[in-house]
């Protein structure tokens, strides 16, 4: 598994930022049907796949079921739409995983020719942000609903190689990895120790199905965040590409 170099591109959304903006200003004037909702779940993280922060033909440990919960306020805008706005912990989630370059290795069970000396790599992050959610639903006892919205979350990696093999030198080296180096002399054949950590906010997406009788609902979603420190290519994306969640929450007063 190669390691790869990339500038990070701008931390924050301004344009979905104003959107939040008038969003909460919306659900604001809309306070008179305001309920308070609480949740927990499971979140299960789908991961980048066989090559990105691990391999499938070598040694690997992936730790990618976290407890998730949500804390938010909802509200009532007709017998069969509802908002959503709430403060979500998705977990955090890690890997271990001993592996050779991108270039020696042959995508399923071993090396292209001679195995270089593996590399251990142990990385690890978590997922949290506010999300804004329409649900549309039937009335009833029993109500189905579908849902979705923008999720504007925070999101860290961390990676530690205490053994990297440089097999290229870079044409530039990031200061924020020299600084972290202890060897910056990218001598051919010697490894060396590397530790990064990354973090930044983006907004992604959530879409699910739902389930409810009376204050309590049952929702299956799929969280859309893992896009990476400055893109998929060559930009240190975190294990994951999203989350799968089951929920269960229960509102308080107002209607249900």
């Amino acid at each position: 598994m190669s390691c790869h170099f990339a500038r990070d591109g701008s931390p924050l959304a301004w344009g979905a930022l104003t959107i939040f903006a008038l969003l909460v200003f919306a659900l604001r004037m809309a306070a008179h049907a305001a309920q308070f909702e609480v949740g927990a779940g499971i979140a299960h993280a789908n991961t980048q796949g066989n090559g990105t922060w691990y391999q499938d033909g070598f040694q690997h440990t992936l730790q990618l079921a976290q407890p998730a919960v949500e804390l938010g306020v909802t509200w009532r805008l007709t017998q069969r739409m509802d908002w959503h706005l709430d403060a979500v912990s998705l977990g955090r989630y890690s890997s271990d995983s001993w592996d050779t370059t991108d270039a020696n290795y042959n995508g399923t069970d071993g090396c292209v020719g001679a195995c270089l000396p593996q590399q251990h790599f142990q990385g690890s992050g978590r997922v949290w942000g506010i999300q804004a959610l329409l649900s549309l639903h039937t009335r009833g006892a029993w109500r189905f609903g579908v849902e979705g919205g923008p999720f504007l979350y925070r999101e860290t990696w961390r990676l530690d190689v205490p053994n990297w093999y440089p097999t290229a030198l870079p044409s530039s080296v990031p200061s924020w990895f020299t600084s972290r180096t202890p060897d910056a002399g990218w001598i051919m054949g010697q490894t060396i120790p590397i530790a990064t950590y990354r973090s930044r906010w983006a907004v992604g997406t959530v879409v699910g199905a739902t389930l409810a009788h009376g204050p309590w609902t049952l929702a299956l979603s799929y969280y859309a965040d893992g896009v990476g420190f400055g893109g998929h290519v060559g930009g240190w994306p975190p294990l994951w590409r999203g989350q799968t969640v089951v929920m269960i929450s229960r509102v308080f007063g107002g209607r249900q």
